[in-house]
């Protein structure tokens, strides 16, 4: 019975683990001016990204011509504005509000599974502008070749929207700084199913065993 047991546990595990892998989920934080931006977003094509480059999810027109490495899938995206001089500004915005996310990984690349900002690569510190015109980069300025992670929002609207690499400005005209970008401690909701999942399914079993056997 236990062997039973044991192989329906790992078989349901084992279908868990892929759909974990395929969602990753990162917490960030953008200050400056008197104001704070802190936010989770959670990126179902995360295993592309650990090839270095620049990444573009873009639900409109706007942002996929620019130099993308390939299509980045946002399942969700929720930032929280505290502190603008401007009411309309503070308060809670999700993927609705915005239109187009960028994240570059830079040409060396990082490791996704620690904090981000403050990682080294070719050209400086991951989370630090720093310009350097490279030829043939179809990118406009202002750019950054540390890599990057921008959020835009439509004109109309108090969602705040990427200025700068690195940079968020709220609503109200206040431009912040990222200060944190490292991955979620929790697990994925998906994670938590697929395990609830497989306890329930153990538990069914075993009793139908027990009802058997008696």
């Amino acid at each position: 019975m236990n062997r039973i047991l044991m192989t329906m546990l790992l078989a349901t595990l084992t279908l868990a683990a892929p759909a974990a892998a395929s969602l990753m989920s990162f917490d960030f934080t953008f200050t400056g001016n008197g104001a704070t931006a802190t936010g989770a977003i959670s990126l179902d094509t995360a295993a592309l990204l650990a090839t270095p480059g620049r990444y573009i999810y873009d639900p409109g027109p706007n942002y996929g011509n620019y130099n993308a490495t390939s299509g980045l899938t946002v399942s969700a995206l929720t930032v929280i504005v505290s502190g603008s001089a401007t009411p309309q500004a503070n308060g809670t915005f999700t993927l609705a509000d915005f239109d187009g996310v960028l994240f570059d990984t830079s040409s060396a690349g990082v490791n996704l599974a620690l904090q981000l900002v403050g990682q080294a690569t070719v050209n400086g510190n991951w989370g630090a502008n720093v310009a350097i015109p490279q030829s043939g980069d179809p990118l406009p300025p202002p750019q950054s070749y540390t890599g990057d992670f921008q959020i835009f929002s439509p004109e109309a609207g108090w969602a705040p929207y990427g200025s700068n690499p690195y940079e968020l400005t709220t609503g109200g005209g206040e431009a912040m700084q990222l200060t944190s970008f490292a991955p979620s401690a929790v697990p994925e909701p998906s994670t938590y199913a697929l395990l609830c999942i497989s306890l329930v399914t153990v538990g069914y079993v075993r009793r139908k065993m027990v009802k058997s056997e008696g």
